[in-house]
């Protein structure tokens, strides 16, 4: 019997860092090491390291072979990549692994790893093959790869286009985060393309702006100072300094606007009008290069569910994504490198691409998660899919974890968020009751894959995209109105028996139920973490939302059975072990346009003003004062003006209370505005500010405000 063969493929891009574990060619374990390291997007940089140092995955290493049960031993081969340049030699400096089981692809090589990665795992024997990322490879002409076409038979990759990038033609990727970015659309820091194409359909054509995107023999230009022209017309300068040499510099140059005015809506509309044309003109010239009628798809374009349905419109019979389009969907592409390049071998699995690649968690794990939180006389051993259908039949929403959880960004029903999706105001609920997240997001729902043409559009639905929540289709069921976007549009994903039993069967006790075969699903994650991955990831953040029931595995907690006391001390001990910034939760949620839930928040999550240091003190005292002013809070108002002088170091951040002032457009407090605007600049305007709000005055700002006038 001959030995098996196992190769890791270590991701080690600074964000979406992974490692994914193959078998004899077929991938048996991958996660994210987000979903350990519990931080959004898992940036390799840490505080302690050079900066040019991208830490490997370490944690997502060790998760796959325990969950294969071997050790790197057992290994014969490791292939790491990441984006820019290499990683070999620093993977090498932090894993003990002799040096000639570590292998490397040659420069450029990062989109021939998001090649495989969708190649390698697609249904398909022979296939284009479309990479689109931000950025790949950096070469020593200073140029990166920007977009890349293959053909794929054989088990083999063979290139047939390189677009490369530079500073000045930048990649579609690049484009579209500058408008997330310049729209105040963000997450863990990063502009969130994401919420940016959920944003699109709200907004509308203006004919006044011409196109961005240069489309010409094959290739596609996006000129960055034909972008900063575009802006120019449109955006507050933030330093009209800057000189546009880079991508960064023109992020630097202008202030975002509020995604929630006309104006943002119309932006996100042109990014994704934009991102399209450019898409379906690359897509077009790809299959006419071509003899395939199949599309495999990667890198973090490729996450778009929007743009990709419309791809089939070009010609294609199917279009495969793979579940884990950016970075760490990488991780497999390198196992895929390993066994049909560098041991030369061929694919035998042509199945459906099984994304359940996470532990599975024993009944042990689970009940010492409940009893961690105090939560074991409340839990109970049922059915979960008779159970969870009734529960949501009674309208409940559901914090569902079963098996192992999925790869890639996309709740499938391992990891998700359930609700009736025919229930009124459910998705206004769920944003502002549970996921706290922007009202403009859509949806997704689950749906039996026999069950699919009930409810949506099917004629141009890609068949390879279906089970993985990567492509949207207009809703013809009345029934779903509720979940639609603003477009028509819905997200899905098609559910099978033989791939999830137990979800299968849920979304078919409740539609024998209500009539409707299936679920809303949305991701089960909130407060800025990733999706959970273990039992004590579910038990905690289901304390901190507004679910009503956990189900894991077969135990349920329903949230109305566990008496008042004990919850309170549960949902204390699950904030404690967060980790979590009240004031940061707070301000996402402003952001997120949810101004009275942020200040909840913080009445029930407080921050220790005491220890608080003055850039936090003005941010939350900021926060305040803002949400006095939109509610028509004079007084109040008053009283955040005068902490804020407290904490401020005059005159140059006098500024900021001018901008919160004027942003609010209230006539009442003009006198402060001009007081500031006057003084600020003076030599002494400090200790003047100082003398004024020592005086023993209980109106205390309103005294300001009579000087100013005098």
């Amino acid at each position: 019997m001959s030995k098996d063969i196992y190769i890791l493929g270590v991701s080690m891009s600074n964000h979406d860092r992974a490692a994914a574990l193959s078998k004899n060619g077929r991938v048996v374990g991958a996660i994210s090491e987000e979903r350990l390291d519990r931080r959004k997007k898992s940036e390799g940089f840490y505080h302690n390291s050079p900066k040019d140092i991208v830490l490997p995955p370490l944690a997502s290493i060790t998760y796959v072979l325990e969950k294969e049960s071997i050790t790197l031993a057992d290994v014969d081969l490791i292939v790491c990549g990441r984006s820019i340049n290499l990683c070999k030699e620093t993977l090498l400096k932090y894993l003990p692994v002799d040096r000639s089981k570590v292998i490397e692809p040659p420069i450029p090589s990062h989109h021939l790893a998001h090649a495989y990665s969708a190649f390698g795992t697609s249904p398909f024997k022979e296939s284009a093959v479309l990479v689109i990322d931000e950025q790949g490879h950096h070469l020593e002409d200073g140029s990166y790869e920007k977009i890349s076409m293959y053909e794929g038979s054989n088990s083999k990759l063979k290139l047939i286009q390189s677009i490369k990038g530079t500073n000045s033609n930048i990649s579609l990727g690049m484009f579209y985060d500058a408008f997330a970015a310049l729209v105040g659309l963000s997450e863990a820091g990063m502009p969130a393309a994401g919420k940016l194409m959920g944003l699109a359909p709200y907004g509308k054509k203006r004919e006044e702006w011409g196109e961005l995107i240069e489309l010409i023999e094959d290739s596609v230009n996006i000129d960055l100072y034909r972008l900063d022209k575009f802006f120019s017309h449109l955006l507050p300068l933030q330093n009209e300094k800057i000189v546009i040499n880079h991508l960064e510099d023109l992020l630097k140059k202008y202030k975002p606007v509020n995604w929630n005015s006309q104006l943002g809506f119309d932006l996100a509309y042109k990014a994704q009008e934009e991102l399209e044309r450019a898409i379906l003109y690359i897509s077009g010239e790809l299959f006419k290069k071509t003899n395939y009628k199949t599309l495999s798809y990667a890198g973090g374009v490729a996450l778009n569910c929007t743009t990709n349905q419309k791809i089939l419109e070009g010609g294609w019979e199917d279009i495969y994504v793979h579940p884990a389009s950016t970075d760490d969907g990488v991780a497999v592409g390198l196992t895929m490198y390993g066994w049909l390049e560098y041991y030369n071998k061929e694919r035998e699995d042509y199945a459906d691409f099984n994304p359940f690649l996470g532990k599975k968690y024993d009944e042990n794990t689970i009940e010492e998660a409940f009893e961690e939180y105090g939560l074991n006389p409340f839990s109970k051993v049922i059915n979960s899919s008779e159970l969870g259908a009734e529960l949501l039949s009674e309208g409940k929403i559901i914090c569902w974890f079963q098996g192992g959880s999925e790869w890639g960004p996309r709740a499938l029903g391992a990891r998700s968020i359930i609700a009736d999706p025919t229930q009124q105001n459910i998705t206004d609920k769920i944003n502002s009751k549970i996921k706290f997240r922007e009202a403009f997001r859509p949806f997704g729902i689950s749906v039996l894959e026999e069950e699919l043409s009930h409810y949506v559009m099917d004629a141009l639905v890609p068949k390879s995209l279906s089970p993985y929540m990567l492509s949207v289709a207009q809703v013809k069921e009345k029934s779903l109105e509720s979940v639609r976007h603003v477009d028509h549009s819905i997200r899905y994903q098609t559910v099978s028996k033989s791939l999830q039993p137990t979800y299968y069967n849920l979304i078919h006790h409740f539609g024998k139920k209500s009539g409707t075969f299936a679920v809303l699903n949305t991701s089960f994650n909130l407060l800025g973490e990733p999706l959970v991955e273990t039992p004590e990831d579910a038990v905690r953040q289901f304390l901190l939302s507004g679910a009503d029931a956990l189900i894991i595995n077969n135990y349920v907690i329903e949230l109305n059975h566990i008496p008042k006391s004990t919850l309170e001390r549960s949902k204390k001990k699950a904030f404690e072990k967060s980790n979590i910034n009240p004031l940061k939760v707070a301000l996402s949620l402003e952001a997120a346009d949810f101004s009275t839930e942020a200040i909840n928040y913080l009445n029930e999550y407080p921050i220790n003003l005491d220890k608080a240091d003055s850039t936090t003190l003005i941010r939350y005292e900021s926060l305040l004062l803002r949400y006095a002013i939109n509610n028509n809070d004079h007084e109040s108002a008053l009283l955040h003006i005068e902490k804020l002088m407290e904490y401020m170091n005059y005159p140059s951040e006098s500024h900021s209370i001018i901008n919160i002032l004027k942003e609010g457009n209230y006539q009442k407090y003009s006198e402060v505005v001009d007081l500031l605007s006057n003084v600020a600049n003076m030599k002494n305007a400090a200790i003047f500010f100082s003398n004024l709000l020592k005086l023993d005055n209980p109106k205390g700002i309103s005294e300001v405000v009579t000087i100013g006038n005098e």
